[in-house]
């Protein structure tokens, strides 16, 4: 008797969230982002939190999150240029599920940076 192969379940990921990074992806591709984006690097030059010079990997981060404002590149306000981990921890911190938990998660991570810097300045 063959034996039966059980296919595993495949992720479903929605129609919708696909569609927003396939169309993310895509506006990324253009021109006018691509100016845009140049454009910003020239002026800023730094990350703003680490003070360190902007690496080739450095990331021009939308602070305004909502989908829909995605490709509004009208103010530049809305966008600051960060070093790659500086964009990976402030979207560690900041979930948009969530918006208003990141000062928690911050004040957590407060003690174990002091210990750290006494730790590392003791003589």
């Amino acid at each position: 008797m063959p034996m039966k192969i059980r296919k595993l379940p495949q992720k479903r990921v929605s129609e919708q969230k696909k569609y927003g990074q396939d169309a993310k992806r895509k506006f990324r591709a253009t021109k006018k982002w691509k100016e845009f984006r140049d454009y910003m690097r020239n002026k800023q030059k730094i990350d703003p939190i680490t003070g360190q010079k902007l690496t080739r990997m450095a990331n021009l981060h939308h602070l305004d999150l909502h989908e829909e404002n995605y490709e509004n590149i009208t103010d530049e306000d809305n966008f600051v240029f960060l070093n790659q981990a500086t964009h990976d921890t402030i979207h560690f911190f900041f979930l948009k599920s969530k918006p208003t938990e990141w000062r928690k998660r911050l004040l957590r991570l407060i003690p174990y940076l002091k210990k750290m810097e006494k730790l590392m300045t003791a003589n």
